[in-house]
């Protein structure tokens, strides 16, 4: 866990202290105002820290911001969330649709699957022209996705039908998500043999695990654990008897359809980018359900993915979760011994305070603040009017602490370093502005 700063009152103008009632703001005396941009850089400089406090998994990242306004920090949020660029499905070409599911919620659905591509290799559609001065699709703008699928008479039928499918596919160059599965296992057992011949005489380190600064519970790892363990398992639906077959359409029937040179720079045997299964274009989870078929029924249809932003449409959006929250400031003010200290760490949330032997004769321990970012501000403890007098709790005005979630094509690492410059470029244009307004008045 990082040294915790101690809160500038000077720097913030005031406090949040946090009441029975409520929040109020406490006045303190601030810094003036600065007199130019120059100064008002130096001042900025000199208090701005930037820590990360730790990576629960892949696709979560906390971190914290010290020394800049509530301005810049949700702008920062609001730039993750909308306006960083991504690759998602925009036009669903349906050739033919006789299942139960809606052309247009089928291809609502379809859009809303993340794809495992990194965008930044791509470009924005309007970008290339074609002779005649138009917009041109081209593999540097477009994905192309082709989903077939036929439901047979039963599950022996249906086989039938995939197997002579499968191998329409491979003649055409489509390429399913079975297909980089089978890549993926081979190169596998290359690695794996690879490593068998080598001279690796090294002994197994056991991994020493950090202690969590959020103060993540052993339950919420293993939970987390879980999910990734299972992610692109091939999950086997459950047939419900004298009914008919029905076949599970997922987003591993999606076939990629690799225009001009998109296979040689996304080979099959891959890793792929984010937290996916890698290999390829392929979507970020292959077993994402997109339909339901009865016996006789069918879907043909052609996607085409392109680059857009959150703030057209959701399914640009790169994150799941972008927030923040004050630090909290927690200040023991009277001492705390023996049975309230013991009531304290487990009325509060846990790691934010903890027992230690108490040097002061008659008392056995005493509460201690050793962890204030896994405060959620919880309030139970001024239900003890002796515990409400010993506890100062307040907000930081100017520490934010950012949690951010990807969804999975960009590392959360990746999206703020995005975001960063997008706000970056902003700052860049509006200066610009000034200056032109500036020359505009003399």
């Amino acid at each position: 866990m990082p040294p915790i700063p101690e809160p500038d009152a000077s720097a913030t103008g005031g406090m949040y202290d946090v009441k029975e009632s409520g929040i109020q703001f406490r006045h303190t005396p601030s810094l003036p105002t600065p007199a130019n941009g120059d100064e008002f850089l130096k001042r900025l400089k000199s208090g701005f820290q930037f820590n990360v406090l730790e990576r629960p998994s892949k696709n979560e990242l906390v971190f914290e911001i010290i020394g800049v306004d509530v301005s810049f920090a949700n702008a920062l949020r609001r730039i993750m969330i909308a306006e960083i660029p991504t690759m998602a499905l925009e036009h669903v070409y349906m050739w033919n649709n006789t299942g139960l599911i809606h052309d247009e919620v089928l291809s609502h659905r379809l859009g809303l699957v993340p794809l495992n591509v990194d965008p930044r290799l791509f470009d924005e559609y309007g970008h290339d022209l074609d002779e005649n001065g138009e917009m041109a699709f081209t593999d540097r703008n477009t994905i192309v996705f082709r989903l077939n699928v036929v439901c047979g008479k039963n599950e022996v039928d249906d086989e039938k039908i995939q197997k002579r499918s499968n191998a329409q596919w491979k003649a055409e160059g489509l390429i399913s998500g079975y297909d980089v599965e089978v890549a993926q296992q081979s190169k596998k057992e290359k690695d794996a043999k690879k490593k068998v011949g080598g001279d690796d005489d090294g002994e197994m380190k056991e991994e020493v695990e950090e202690p969590s600064v959020m103060n993540l519970s052993i339950a919420d790892r293993a939970a987390a654990d879980a999910a990734t363990s299972n992610l692109n398992k091939s999950s086997t639906p459950i047939d419900t008897p004298h009914r008919p077959f029905t076949k599970h359409i997922y987003t591993r029937d999606l076939l990629w359809c690799p225009q001009g040179e998109q296979l040689s720079k996304f080979p099959l045997h891959s890793s792929g980018v984010g937290s996916g299964f890698g290999g390829g274009i392929r979507p970020l989870h292959e077993d994402i359900l997109l339909a339901k078929l009865r016996p006789g029924q069918v879907i043909e249809l052609e996607a085409h993915a392109r680059k857009g932003i959150g703030k057209d449409h959701a399914k640009w959006s790169p994150v799941a979760t972008a927030s923040y929250r004050l630090m909290p400031s927690i200040e023991v003010v009277k001492p705390i011994y023996d049975e309230l200290a013991e009531e304290l760490v487990n009325w509060m949330e846990p790691g934010v305070f903890k027992l230690e032997e108490a040097d002061e004769a008659g008392h056995r321990v005493k509460a201690v603040v050793v962890n204030p970012y896994a405060c959620t501000m919880s309030r139970n403890f001024m239900r003890n009017p002796v515990l409400k007098e010993s506890i100062k709790m307040s907000r930081i005005p100017n520490h934010f602490i950012f949690s951010v979630e990807s969804v999975g094509m960009m590392e959360p690492a990746i999206i703020v370093a995005e975001a960063l410059k997008v706000l970056k470029n902003k700052a860049s244009n509006l200066s610009v502005l000034v200056d032109e307004a500036e020359a505009m008045n003399e």
